[in-house]
């Protein structure tokens, strides 16, 4: 048995529901009274979503869950484990029955003939129902690994190959190939972290670079120079008449020798321009003989070598100029080569101060220097670079090759790793099980359907059907002039006296509708006893006599159902009901104590959403709405202006109960508009009130049925009305209030 809707959003007017604190549960039998737009159709809508098996169409993303006594949870996410259901609404009348041209969809009653092969269609049916759950069951889990590879695919398409490799256009249909190709032995593609990277170098590596040209080593040999310098320090100049004090001072010494052809014949010293001594430049001749001036001139000589042999270098490419993965191997490579060139620049300058030195101690010899010449590791530096300018040559003439080369080497790496950590092979024999085995069930649910139809036109016709509801007609009008019969195309055809009822009244279509459904709910398919009813406003434009034949029918035929809904906008229904009700129940006692009933309202809040909640005791109290309706009004008039709990549904109470009381006291055809006058008869005030009640009460567009009455402007025209009727009959007006309060 459901014992509460406990919870209901996005559904219509069901924006959030929850099942109230306090509210009693459902019972056995459960009748729910609210007016027009309060939310009893869709309260129906959510109740058929779970006998259709499938959310509603417009409200598909909506959520229902219902509670059974047995501490089950029903949603509507899954709403064929729900029990078993009939509901009668208009969606319920709008799929089976064409008022247009009469017509109905056949009803199959099963026959009593055979009672083995009832057994075994209700055997065969169940039977069936379980295979579908199982076979939706595995499509679900079918479509879920398939969905899980399918993401799998494209993230590793997308994270493997498409971003890191700017491959715009990669998908997983260009990525799932690979992943079938390497399915069978995947550890053959795999490479290790240092081979992916060099990879990924290779083909990150977008710009094709120029081809390079290998360096020559061109350089004066350390050695020679080094021979050249070690022979002329160990020359010491003799002179025929040295000059000790030049001798024993070198910077003097050869200042002196560097003036002396400025002063060859001349008189006068060019420094301070005295007379030169008579026989000076001929003792500084003794001095500074022909021995000395070659070895000066022959170390002048060396030292511009030197020099020369300093500035020598061998000029190398930038190491942009490589291709990525060549450059820390260049680098290295250049460093060594510069570490060779340091050194050599190193003994030419050990030189070149050797040189220096010798200048200034001409009679003296000199050891030879220390010099190694680095040329061997040079020649090795150069070899190397070389080899490597030579390798990116070659990366140059084969530049789109390797790079569709790495690019395959990746695509096959990161296809390998997709079949290992995604246990693509483990899936794929998963689908291909939940493939086999959906196949088999569906070829023994499509054999069980073959079965459980040979049964049911054995067991059942549709004249029956027909014979059923016409039964039922005949009791709901007292008379067989309206009739069903089957037509050759096996549907329903609802002709009056033989012929094609056309112009049916809504009476008569509401009565065909609702003896239709019963008749549905009687067709053998579910046990009555195991079967929840859900009937919403059954008495739709019935005259009063049709209102007792529709109770009637709902108490005599359905009254074992295993439980019942009633929902009606009628007080003059609700009554009736009401008093099936009282046979049960001691409407005294709190309606937590009742054992069989549950009697709820259901109502739009001030912010527009509809709630269910306990009746008011006044609907139970009073056995005409008219006295209801008054008591609404005369309690909001003296609840004050902090009431807002029906300021939603009071302009619609303000009318019914206007249309009541102006039918009761003028008992003329004319609307409540033609009566406004006598009853309200200072014009601002009947235009106030007709205004008020013809625009609140009639939500015919959106803007209103979400429009919220003024409070102040519901006040003054129930007063309005209040007064109206106090000045009509002033004793009416007391015997009203000593009813209400």
């Amino acid at each position: 048995m459901i014992r509460r809707l406990q919870h209901i959003k996005g559904f219509g007017v069901f924006a959030d529901f929850q099942w109230p604190t306090g509210l009693p549960d459902f019972k056995q039998f459960n009748l729910i009274y609210g007016w027009n737009y309060s939310g009893k159709t869709t309260l129906s809508r959510a109740f058929r979503c779970f006998e259709q098996k499938a959310p509603h169409a417009d409200f598909s993303g909506a959520q229902v869950q219902i509670n059974t006594d047995d501490g089950t949870t029903h949603n509507l996410s899954t709403p064929h484990t729900a029990p078993v259901l009939r509901v009668f609404n208009n969606d319920f009348v709008r799929e089976n029955l064409s008022f247009t041209d009469s017509s109905a969809t056949p009803i199959l009653v099963l026959g009593t003939e055979d009672i083995a092969k009832q057994e075994t269609l209700k055997s065969k049916r169940t039977e069936r129902e379980a295979l579908s759950l199982d076979i939706e069951k595995n499509r679900k889990r079918k479509t879920g690994k398939e969905e899980e590879i399918e993401k799998a695919l494209t993230r590793y398409a997308r994270d493997c190959i498409k971003t890191p490799l700017a491959e715009v256009n990669y998908d997983k249909r260009r990525f799932e190939p690979r992943v079938e190709q390497c399915l069978a032995r995947p550890e053959d593609q795999l490479l290790d972290d240092k081979t992916v990277a060099e990879y990924l170098a290779v083909y990150r590596s977008t710009d094709k670079k120029p081809a390079l040209t290998t360096k020559t080593i061109s350089l004066t040999s350390v050695l020679n120079l080094k021979k050249k310098t070690t022979s002329l320090l160990a020359r010491a100049v003799s002179a025929s008449n040295p000059i000790s004090r030049l001798k024993s001072s070198p910077e003097i010494e050869n200042w002196v020798n560097n003036g002396r052809p400025l002063h060859e014949g001349k008189d006068k010293c060019q420094f301070c321009g005295q007379l030169l001594p008579p026989d000076l430049l001929k003792l500084l001749a003794g001095h500074f003989s022909a021995d000395y001036d070659d070895l000066m001139t022959q170390l002048r000589i060396l030292a511009i070598e030197i020099e020369a042999a300093q500035g020598e270098e061998i000029g190398l490419d930038h190491k942009n100029d490589f291709y990525a993965e060549l450059v820390k191997r260049f680098s290295a490579e250049k460093d060594a080569l510069e570490n060779a060139m340091k050194a050599r620049v190193s003994a030419l300058q050990n030189l070149a101060k050797a040189v220096a030195a010798k200048q200034t101690k001409a009679f003296t010899p000199l050891e030879y220097p220390q010099a190694d010449d680095p040329a061997g590791q040079i020649a090795s530096a150069v070899e190397a670079i070389n080899k490597t300018i030579s390798e990116h040559n070659e990366r140059t003439a084969a530049f789109d090759k390797k790079r569709q080369e790495a690019f395959a080497k990746l695509e096959k790496h990161y296809a390998a790793l997709f079949v290992c950590e995604e246990k693509y092979s483990e899936s794929l024999q998963e689908i291909d099980a939940l493939t086999k085995a959906i196949g088999e069930q569906s070829k023994k649910s499509g054999e069980l359907v073959s079965e459980i139809r040979k049964l049911e036109e054995e067991l059942s016709e549709a004249v029956k059907g027909a014979e059923r509801l016409n039964e039922l007609l005949a009791a709901y009008f007292g008379k067989n002039d309206l009739r069903v019969v089957v037509s050759p195309d096996k549907r329903f055809q609802i002709v009056r006296d033989s012929v094609v009822a056309k112009n049916l009244s809504e009476g008569e279509k509401t009565a065909i509708a609702f003896a239709y459904f019963i008749t549905r709910v009687q067709d053998g398919r579910h046990p009555l006893q195991d079967t929840r009813i859900v009937i919403d406003d059954p008495i739709s434009s019935l005259d009063a006599n049709h209102l007792f034949n529709t109770y009637a029918l709902i108490k005599t035929q359905l009254e074992t159902c295993r439980q019942l809904f009633i929902s009606t906008h009628s007080f003059e229904f609700f009554n009736l009901i009401r008093e099936w009700l009282a046979d049960d129940e001691n409407m005294k006692k709190p309606q937590a104590d009742w054992k069989k009933w549950g009697v709820y309202l259901v109502k739009r809040t001030d912010d527009g959403d509809s709630v269910l909640e306990e009746i008011p005791k006044e609907l139970l109290k009073f056995k005409s709405e008219y006295h209801y309706l008054f008591s609404t009004l005369y309690h909001f008039d003296k609840a004050g202006a902090g009431d807002f709990s029906s300021l939603l549904s009071l302009p619609n109470v303000v009318r019914r109960f206007m249309e009541a009381f102006g039918g009761i006291m003028i008992p003329l055809s004319t609307g409540l508009r033609g009566k406004m006058e006598r009853i309200f008869p200072d014009e601002v005030v009947r235009e106030r009130v007709w205004k008020f009640i013809n625009h609140y009460s009639h939500n015919t567009t959106i803007t209103r049925s979400l429009t919220i009455p003024d409070t102040s402007e519901c006040k003054t025209v129930v007063q309005s009305c209040l007064k109206a009727v106090q000045d009509w009959d002033t004793d009416y007006f007391k015997d009203l209030e000593k009813e209400v309060t």
